[in-house]
């Protein structure tokens, strides 16, 4: 059977995972990441690096990509809940970004399972999603 000749891109195109503004790329790229993150709720930050839990843990970092930059993340599972640990490139804000699953639905005992595997306490948790108000700024007041 012959290989199917395929001809190159269409000049003018968009790369694919880039804003797609002029003569519009057909395809639309998003990162695992992106994909990824959809089933995760963001709950908390940790002022520890990526790299020192991920270490921790012995999780491999990915790279990916979002609307803010590159994103670097470690999902896993502990006691059949799922997480994830992510950081985006520059951003001024140092803090690791976790994630749990959307069909957890006890964050508390979720998060208290992740900080017992990292060896930390809720000290090191800097901003708490509330669910009702938002983000809580813990470094601030830390009794929130």
């Amino acid at each position: 059977m012959a290989e199917a000749e395929v001809p190159g891109s269409e000049s003018g195109w968009e790369r694919a995972p880039e804003y797609q503004g002029g003569k519009r790329n057909p395809a639309f790229q998003a990162s695992m990441w992106e994909y990824a993150a959809s089933s995760f709720r963001l709950v908390a930050g940790l002022s520890p690096s990526l790299d020192v839990l991920a270490a921790r843990l012995r999780l491999n970092i990915e790279r990916g990509w979002e609307d803010l930059g590159p994103v670097d993340a470690a999902m896993f599972r502990i006691q059949k809940i799922d997480f994830a640990l992510s950081r985006v490139e520059g951003n001024p804000c140092p803090d690791v970004f976790v994630w749990v699953s959307r069909a957890q639905s006890d964050v508390e005992a979720a998060l208290d399972i992740l900080l017992g595997a990292l060896g930390i306490g809720r000290e090191a948790i800097t901003f708490r999603n509330n669910g009702e108000s938002g983000f809580v700024d813990l470094r601030n007041d830390p009794q929130a």
